[in-house]
C-alpha cells in the first residue's frame, strides 16, 4: 500500500484524475439505470476493480515494479 501522506506528485496526477474518471463512470451508471437498491449495489460493485486498478498503479508508480499478483 503507498503511504497517503508521502504521495509524490506523479500519484497525486493519478489520484485526480482516477477520481474524475470514478465520477464520469458512476455518473453513466446512474444515468442509466432507475434509481434504487440494485443501482446503489451496482455502484458499489464497480468501483471496487477501479480502486484496486488505482492502488496497483500507485504502487507502480512509487516502486518502479508492478505489485505481485494475489
Amino acid at each position: 500500500m503507498v503511504d497517503m501522506n508521502k504521495v509524490s506528485p506523479n500519484q497525486e496526477y493519478i489520484i485526480a484524475k482516477h477520481s474524475r474518471m470514478v465520477g464520469k463512470v458512476l455518473d453513466l451508471v446512474e444515468a442509466s439505470l432507475p434509481e434504487g437498491n440494485q443501482l446503489e449495489k451496482l455502484k458499489k460493485l464497480v468501483q471496487q476493480p477501479m480502486y484496486d486498478y488505482r492502488n496497483e498503479v500507485l504502487i507502480l508508480e512509487a516502486k518502479g515494479s508492478p505489485p505481485e499478483d494475489k
